[in-house]
């Protein structure tokens, strides 16, 4: 018995072109760039002879007999540490430059005035005070802080404890209306802003009190007066005319 079967002729399937390669990305090796470290946040801190012999390998100076300038970083936890002059030295930067970056960023912290002024006439500045945060080294830079020329008589400031600068600028003009804009506190005054200033009695009241916050406050640097002139620091002693310098002698003898 024989079978028969029909071919049902099946089409060719037509040849495709070849899939083309995938395109990978192209690796290219890289050598690592070494990041340099931020540097660290510094600090100006004005102190006393005795602080200042605590810290023999510190980067300071001395800026007047009896008041020294250390920088210091701000270490782990927010704390204040003095490094050794020779481990802020490695980053490159020379002593200069790095009492400067210490200046700003004493400059950078709130800063809080207030004004003391018992009489007519007779006044005082406060920045800081104790307190955590040490900002009296800002004062050194008041002029750039606000921005106006403190005058050819130029500032009479004391540092009587860590944290604080007492500070009079007798020939500044619009001081108090200056330091308003930064948050000035009035906490003794009995003054009107337009009295005019009795700068023999504000230098004594200043006196006292740097003498006496040297005495009571913690941390205490010097009793001492300074006079601001010039982006240098000179102490004063007798506040008598004949002893000031003639700036100030001038303002003495116009004003009283």
């Amino acid at each position: 018995m024989s079978h028969s079967f029909s071919r049902t002729p099946v089409p060719a399937r037509p040849c495709s072109a070849p899939s083309p390669r995938p395109v990978l990305p192209r690796v290219v090796r890289r050598t690592p760039v070494a990041v340099a470290p931020s540097p660290p946040a510094l600090r100006a801190l004005l102190v006393g002879p005795d602080e200042r012999a605590r810290h023999p390998d510190a980067l300071a100076r001395e800026l007047a007999p009896g008041l020294c300038e250390l920088v210091a970083r701000i270490g782990p936890g927010g704390a204040l540490e003095v490094p050794a002059r020779a481990e802020l030295l490695t980053g490159g930067a020379g002593p200069a430059a790095l009492f400067h970056r210490a200046r700003l960023g004493t400059c950078g912290e709130r800063l809080e005035f207030c004004v003391a002024a018992p009489a007519p006439g007779v006044h005082a500045y406060m920045l800081g005070g104790p307190g955590p945060t040490d900002v009296a080294a800002a004062a050194l830079e008041l002029e750039a802080l606000l921005g106006q020329a403190l005058g050819p008589a130029g500032m009479v400031l004391a540092v009587p404890s860590r944290g604080t600068a007492l500070f009079l600028a007798p020939g500044a003009r619009g001081l108090r209306r200056s330091l308003v804009a930064w948050g000035l506190r009035q906490f003794w005054c009995a003054e009107r802003e337009s009295a005019p200033v009795r700068l023999g009695d504000s230098l004594r009241f200043l006196a006292t009190w740097a003498r006496d916050a040297h005495r009571g406050l913690p941390g205490p640097v010097s009793p001492r007066l300074y006079w601001h002139h010039g982006g240098r620091l000179s102490p004063l002693g007798d506040l008598s005319a004949d002893r000031l310098p003639r700036e100030l002698t001038r303002l003495l003898v116009e004003g009283g």
